[in-house]
């Protein structure tokens, strides 16, 4: 780390900017700089970025099954592009795809057109963090639901409003990266959020399958979840302490002999919150480390 002292001219501050870092992004007295004041008082201060124009992207296909299209779908839609346009020689099978459309329920604006699927501009959040926040919350309204008054329907909407905060992650954090766009966040940061939602979309995938009678293991969840909550809700003074009871308590998860699909699920519920603790683990490690 380079120290250096703080200036001070009438009631002006200033410190000097490392020379090597004015060369390597041609930073001189004509050049304007961006400044972030972070949420815990550090500074950080980007070379002036042009704004990244964004592209249209334009795909032809000769056919595609329903499974590579939606994965093609998908990829255009977490990228930040201007807009996509998708056409196969061979007319599509809308119903195919119109069955499959649960797993892109983000996708609300694509257009399916004969042998044609377009999609103008989306929306691009730049803050992942939140995202993971309102999508954590959703996970604990849906166990509330699991366990006060199971209703199938509203657990089915939650988990597809999950499965949309996951994409939305996603979306945010590669237009972050691609688009070279100023955040409170490290990139490191947006690599561990991006970790922590895919195993959350994961484990309710499992969760929404646990038996209704199983009301002690959902409670169980419901405490690790409100946990997760507290940690996200201050995550720039992450500690080792709150990673360690997270652990602890997922640790005391019991978990059957796999001996059917219902508990198979439940032994994947604790992996995918592993997981999520491994994640924290090495975050807060990293936190140590980048003081």
């Amino acid at each position: 780390m380079d120290i250096r002292s703080i200036q001070k001219t009438g009631n002006m501050h200033y410190v000097y900017l490392p020379t090597s870092w004015c060369k390597k992004y041609k930073i001189d007295s004509d050049t304007k700089v961006s400044l972030l004041v972070n949420n815990d008082g550090a500074i950080t201060l980007f070379p002036e970025i042009k704004e990244i124009e964004k592209h249209a992207i334009n795909i032809k296909l000769p056919e595609a099954t329903a499974n590579v299209l939606i994965k093609l779908i998908m990829a255009c839609y977490i990228n930040p592009a201007k807009s996509f346009h998708i056409k196969l020689e061979k007319e599509i099978n809308i119903t195919r795809i119109l069955d499959k459309k649960s797993a892109i329920s983000a996708l609300e604006f694509v257009e399916l057109d004969g042998n044609s699927i377009t999609q103008e501009s989306s929306i691009y959040i730049k803050d992942p963090h939140s995202l993971l926040k309102t999508m954590v919350k959703k996970i604990r309204n849906l166990l509330t639901i699991m366990i006060d008054n199971y209703d199938t329907d509203i657990i089915e909407k939650y988990e597809e409003e999950i499965d949309r905060s996951k994409v939305l992650i996603t979306k945010s954090v590669i237009g972050s990266l691609v688009l070279n766009e100023p955040t409170k966040f490290k990139t490191v940061d947006l690599h561990y959020i991006t970790f922590i939602s895919q195993n959350l979309e994961r484990m309710v995938d499992s969760l929404i399958l646990v038996d209704k009678k199983e009301k002690q293991f959902l409670r169980n969840i419901a405490s690790i979840i409100d946990q997760i909550k507290i940690v996200l809700e201050s995550i720039e003074t992450l500690s080792l302490e709150q990673v360690i009871a997270i652990e602890q308590h997922i640790d005391r998860l019991k978990t059957p002999d796999m001996t059917n699909l219902k508990t198979y699920g439940i032994r994947r519920i604790k992996r995918n919150l592993t997981n999520i603790s491994e994640i924290f683990f090495d975050w807060v490690i990293t936190k140590e480390v980048t003081k």
